[in-house]
């Protein structure tokens, strides 16, 4: 089946998010202090801009497993290398556990509800992307599983729109039409690998 056709994804988002957890704690395993000035494949950010970013979002993803309503308001994070990897590693093993069993339905994101499936399958994308995204910077050989890839591309596919371009996301590149299914997935997110 070819990737931009491929179905709605079966998995719960609880899944999505165990399965994307799992991938990024490994790429998290090897950051070191040293590592945080590294250049990401975020355009103008460093390594440490990225983990304080991640370290908010998880945050705002865990709020979103506990309460009706998710608040717009940065979190104040660890205020040293050290204490950031921490807290983000522990706010990620924690994400999957809180968002069991859900408490509602929807969750109230400014002036708009969103269903819980829909935010915690986009938040298992962003933490797969972020994942990678260390990954790029440390050097690592370190591929979204093609299995995850395939199951977040339908969410890549209808939530990162041109809406989002160029702010959030670059603008994608072209791939290949037998390109695997972690290519599909980062250049929708303006993201490029190394196949050609």
């Amino acid at each position: 089946m070819s990737l931009p056709g491929a179905s709605p994804p079966t998995p719960r988002a609880v899944e999505l998010l165990d399965r994307a957890v799992g991938y990024t704690r490994g790429c998290l395993a090897q950051v070191t202090p040293e590592a945080l000035g590294r250049a990401t494949p975020c355009a103008g950010w460093t390594l440490l801009d990225l983990l304080v970013h991640m370290d908010d979002s998880l945050a705002a993803m865990g709020e979103a497993a506990r309460s009706p309503s998710l608040s717009l308001a940065p979190v104040a994070g660890a205020s040293d290398a050290r204490s950031l990897l921490v807290s983000i590693r522990q706010r990620a093993c924690g994400l999957v556990a809180q968002w069991l069993p859900p408490a509602q339905d929807t969750v109230r994101l400014g002036p708009a509800d969103l269903a819980r499936e829909t935010l915690g399958a986009v938040g298992a994308l962003e933490i797969a992307l972020h994942g990678w995204d260390v990954a790029m910077a440390l050097g690592l050989d370190r591929p979204i599983p093609p299995t995850l890839a395939m199951d977040l591309w339908p969410w890549a596919r209808d939530h990162i729109t041109d809406e989002d371009r160029p702010i959030r996301f670059a603008a994608p590149p072209e791939v290949p039409t037998w390109a695997p299914p972690q290519t599909r997935l980062l250049a929708q997110a303006g993201r490029r690998d190394d196949v050609t």
